[in-house]
């Protein structure tokens, strides 16, 4: 994080292989659990939800342990389903078992894959959300694309991530709430993070550039609907 006054520091790009193993996993798992139970994923459900995204096949993309998906399914209508999608077998071991716990096991399935060849035919979810994990993509444009080939037209989405430009007080809040073990990788995660700007670049001349990008305080959200053909 450190930088000169004013300025950002170069991007630091983060492994795209995820987080394997079974203990790194049920470590995420608990960093995770601890957002939750204090609320600081609400905002980001309250986003999808005010999105238009309440209800039909959602896709997760980076589900990791799955609290996003699984704390929107529980708000969204009765009828929506969840399928969710990681690169790593340990973190979708844990995301079952807490599909489990909260009792939507019937609701949600999940399935392993990389962002840069989903394995899902054209056209196949209804709306696509993703957070914390965009940042990890080794091509994001590529795995951005992958997204809106998946979505039906008319499909929303909803990505949010961090952003390397967060402010020192923030970035301090954010790390002490992670267990000391884990913090080294939250370091990470935020110096290979990208910031507004970059992402509007990223989007530009693709089917995406009519996305919306928004900063909030902790990272960027990305916002957008796949046009009828």
């Amino acid at each position: 994080m450190a930088r000169a006054r004013g300025t950002v520091a170069a991007r630091v790009p983060e492994t795209d292989e995820g987080l394997q193993g079974d203990e790194l996993a049920f470590k995420y798992d608990e960093m995770q659990r601890h957002i939750r139970d204090n609320g600081w994923l609400q905002e980001k459900v309250d986003d999808i939800l005010k999105s238009g995204i309440n209800s039909g096949e959602v896709l997760e993309l980076g589900c990791g342990p799955g609290y996003l998906g699984l704390e929107w399914l529980v708000q969204a209508d009765a009828s929506a389903r969840l399928v969710g999608l990681d690169i790593s077998p340990a973190m979708l071991r844990r995301a079952s078992a807490n599909a489990d716990e909260y009792g939507v096991t019937a609701r949600c399935v999940y399935a392993c894959g990389t962002v840069l060849a989903l394995p899902f035919e054209d056209g196949r979810f209804d709306h696509v959300i993703s957070a914390s994990s965009l940042h990890e993509w080794a091509d994001p444009v590529t795995a951005l694309l992958e997204m809106h080939r998946v979505l039906k037209p008319g499909g929303r989405y909803v990505i949010s991530d961090l952003r390397r430009d967060v402010d020192r007080t923030t970035f301090q809040f954010m790390k002490a709430n992670i267990a000391a073990d884990m913090r080294p990788g939250f370091r990470t995660s935020i110096q290979s993070s990208y910031t507004k700007s970059e992402i509007e670049e990223l989007l530009h001349g693709t089917v995406l550039a009519t996305a919306v990008v928004t900063q909030v305080q902790m990272g960027n959200v990305i916002t957008g609907r796949k046009d009828a053909p």
